[in-house]
């Protein structure tokens, strides 16, 4: 579910972590070829990494439901966009050792219940008279 306003909390304690980048992009040649980027070069913001941890929470979500475009009309779309953006990611850090993409899936049952019941007595709460 994450944490709200985690990202926040971070990049207000530790204002180092956030840093601009310089993004090597495809080449797109004359008759529509696209030429990949090369990771294997150095990274082009003058720091190497070794590890990148991926949610793919926060790239699936925004892939499903962008808020500057036209939702993707079926998941075969749907999954163009995930693998194009992780790709974007990965080619923007170029971890050195280890890529870990962690996937989760829908909660349970209980779990969803629970969720619901809360949301209705606190809702019926409200209602009542004091």
């Amino acid at each position: 579910m994450g944490i709200p306003a985690a990202f926040r909390w971070l990049s207000t304690k530790y204002p180092k972590i956030v840093s601009p980048v310089v993004e090597d992009l495809p080449i797109t040649l004359e008759d529509g070829t696209v030429v990949p980027v090369d990771t294997t070069r150095p990274n082009p913001n003058g720091e190497e990494f070794d590890n990148l941890y991926l949610d793919m929470n926060g790239i699936v979500h925004p892939c499903s439901h962008p808020e500057d475009r036209p939702a993707p009309k079926d998941e075969e779309e749907m999954m163009v966009e995930i693998f194009r953006y992780t790709d974007r990611v990965v080619n923007m850090v170029r971890p050195r050792k280890i890529l870990m993409i962690a996937v989760g899936t829908f909660p349970s049952a209980p779990p969803v219940w629970l969720q619901r019941l809360l949301t209705l007595s606190q809702m019926v709460s409200r209602l009542e008279p004091r």
